[in-house]
């Protein structure tokens, strides 16, 4: 039996001003590298095989963190970067909903099939991030793996994990800095824990 952690980023000031980062390279602010910190102190007795990252830095920093505690060098993916937002990213939420109500209105109702200018949808987000995850996990049926990404990449894959409607993925929080526990065997996967911010 093997276990799959999934791991939100720590805290970016672009994310302590409700701002869309989207794929924004944006570096981690002091708050997330202490975040960082207390994630890795919380795995240290997790026998982690292995450790795949989203190349944007946020995400990279928080891997690279965990893994000098682990000795593991983590590898990097860009099937894991954050869904892009389009023309909202760089924007705070306030904004886009004063300018782009409508828009703000059918991302949050129906985000499997809406789509910001210039952005992906959800679905979108399944095809390029799940087929990868899947692939990792195939090639380590018997050890526990880390995915250190983005809020948007986790709710898309904790959905696909749980076959639940993708138009379901805002009513999941995924927190800065979080930890979501899933069994897997095989293609088969087993919710053990969600949002994990306790440490």
């Amino acid at each position: 039996m093997a276990k799959l952690y999934l791991i939100r980023h720590g805290e970016t000031d672009y994310n302590s001003e409700l701002r869309f980062q989207g794929q924004i390279d944006i570096p981690l602010n002091w708050k997330g590298i202490e975040q960082a910190e207390k994630v890795a102190d919380f795995l240290k007795d997790i026998p982690l095989q292995v450790i795949y990252t989203s190349t944007l830095q946020r995400a990279r920093t928080t891997a690279e963190i965990i893994g000098k505690a682990k000795g593991i060098k983590p590898q990097e993916t860009d099937a894991l970067r954050e869904m892009s937002f389009g023309i909202w990213e760089n924007l705070n939420s306030k904004d886009i909903q004063k300018n782009y109500a409508k828009e703000w209105k059918d991302f949050f109702a129906s985000p499997a099939s809406t789509k910001i200018p210039k952005g992906e949808s959800m679905s979108d987000v399944q095809k390029r991030a799940y087929p990868v995850v899947q692939q990792i996990l195939d090639e380590h049926p018997e050890g526990d793996v880390a995915f250190v990404a983005h809020g948007g990449i986790i709710r898309v894959l904790i959905c696909t994990m749980l076959g639940l409607d993708l138009n379901r993925a805002w009513h999941l929080h995924v927190g800065n800095a979080s930890i979501t526990c899933f069994y897997y065997w095989g293609r088969s996967y087993t919710l053990d824990y969600a949002n994990l911010t306790q440490y």
